[in-house]
């Protein structure tokens, strides 16, 4: 386990501080409610809470170390036998499995923490999973276990999936056939009746969850550690975490976003770009792209999780706060609580520099329900009335019309008319300027660069000056 600590939180960091942003967790009625209408209720619940602490790696990684050990222990604990009403007086419980049985039970947290890495429910259901068992192996008479099989199959419900707690049940039934016999386990019949009815009585409640969530799904995705899957999420996590942090050069370089978007990677082309644009230097190494398309300047008409959280930075970058907003709300959107932190967060940045205090001061009360944002309310309440002194409603700017409204040169030249005292004005020519030379459209480019004087008696940068002498 300090081993799974060490390379996770090492290789993988910034896809658990993307899970803390990407959480959310509130201690309210409506928020309980909300945990009720999905399965598992209590372990979901249980595990958003402690993905708040995943800002940092470290303490992420011990959290998951921690809940797999304990899974460990407690599959390495599970009784061998049971004691039977015989000599359950005189004959304590054997508690330690042997042999192979013994072994392919401590190695259990390891495969789990391999293939199950960042899903935190799905190892707290399997804790939950060997903590039901152990219960029924510690029970010494059989009419005490036909009660507890029962009453697990309710309580199951809201710790573990359907398949495991199919899995339970069936495991509680061999293990009663091997200590009581056949013909006496006949009754064992009734919790497998009640574990085919309970599902259908429950899912009246929440019958708007789909079948497979509430049946079927496991709750994770399975993947090994190790996989190119989890290695390409984590660099693109680091991006984006880059470039909320601002730094761009180390985007580039370190990050290797430069040298991945030149391979042909769709997703770090698109954040090398966006990184040459916040230095400035777009239109001078504009050609070391392999750019064929205006569009993959951002993600046009997209909504899903990297589209709108990438367009949400590279509103950011212009200043246009409104439509940063815009895609924050909708990236919150997609998570499974229909919000989440890091969403919260940005939208309170941005309505302080809006100067619309309620919203604000409405999302600041919602984070002062969870555990970890006290920090972060206290400096956000003081830089909003800081704010309100220096505020002037005057000269506040909102884009006048629909992101992908017009095709985006158009888009940039008139967000550029209309912050006309934007010091991000000139990225908004670029990208206008850029287009039209993907394009090749000479007329056009030519228009717009007589139309601002950014380059007026300069040398052109290295893209323009060859383009114009083709």
């Amino acid at each position: 386990m300090l081993l799974f600590v060490f390379y996770t939180a090492r290789n993988f960091p910034y896809t658990y501080i993307t899970m803390e942003g990407d959480n959310f967790w509130v201690l309210t009625k409506d928020f309980w409610r909300l945990k009720l209408a999905t399965t598992p209720a209590v372990t979901t619940w249980l595990a958003d809470f402690l993905v708040q602490f995943y800002s940092s790696p470290y303490i992420a990684a011990s959290i998951e170390a921690l809940v797999l050990g304990a899974t460990g222990m407690l599959a390495y604990s599970l009784p061998s036998t049971s004691p039977s009403k015989r000599d359950a007086a005189s004959r304590p419980s054997p508690f330690l499995w042997k042999g192979l049985g013994r072994l392919l039970l401590l190695l259990l947290p390891v495969i789990v923490g391999y293939y199950c890495t960042f899903s935190l429910s799905f190892q707290l259901q399997c804790l939950f999973f060997f903590v039901m068992l152990l219960i029924y192996q510690l029970i010494p008479y059989f009419r005490g276990k036909l009660i507890w099989s029962l009453l697990c199959v309710p309580i199951g419900f809201l710790l573990v999936k359907t398949p495991l707690l199919a899995l339970l049940v069936t495991c509680q039934v061999l293990f009663a056939f091997k200590d009581f016999g056949i013909k006496k386990c006949i009754y064992w019949v009734l919790p497998l009746i009640l574990l085919g009815i309970a599902p259908l009585a429950y899912s009246q409640q929440v019958a708007f969850i789909p079948f497979g969530q509430r049946y079927t799904d496991w709750g994770t995705k399975f993947e090994p550690l190790t996989s190119r899957y989890n290695r390409n999420g984590e660099f693109v996590k680091k991006m984006v975490c880059l470039s909320n942090e601002g730094r761009w050069e180390e985007l580039l370089y370190k990050a290797h976003a430069k040298a991945e978007a030149r391979r042909g990677n769709i997703v770090a082309l698109r954040y090398a770009l966006l990184a040459e644009s916040a230095l400035g230097t777009l239109p001078e190494n504009l050609l070391d792209y392999p750019i064929s398309d205006e569009n993959l300047f951002l993600f046009p008409h997209q909504t899903e999780y990297v589209a709108s959280q990438f367009n949400r930075l590279f509103y950011l970058n212009l200043d246009v706060f409104d439509e940063a907003y815009h895609h924050a709300e909708e990236y919150g959107l997609l998570q499974p609580s229909g919000n989440c932190f890091s969403s919260l967060r940005q939208m309170i940045d941005y309505s302080i520099e809006e100067g619309d205090w309620e919203i604000a001061g409405k999302f600041l009360h919602i984070l002062s329900k969870s555990s970890c944002h006290k920090k972060f309310i206290e400096e956000r309440q003081a830089k909003m009335e800081t704010a309100k002194k220096t505020f002037n409603k005057d000269i506040l700017l909102r884009a006048d019309n629909f992101v992908g409204g017009y095709p985006l040169p158009v888009e940039m030249l008139r967000l550029a008319r209309y912050f006309e005292n934007s010091p991000q004005r000139k990225k908004m020519v670029d990208y206008a300027l850029c287009s039209y030379l993907i394009r090749g459209d000479r007329r056009s480019f030519a228009i717009a660069l007589q139309a601002f004087d950014f380059y007026k008696d300069k040398p052109l940068p290295k893209a323009y000056s060859q383009f114009i002498n083709q």
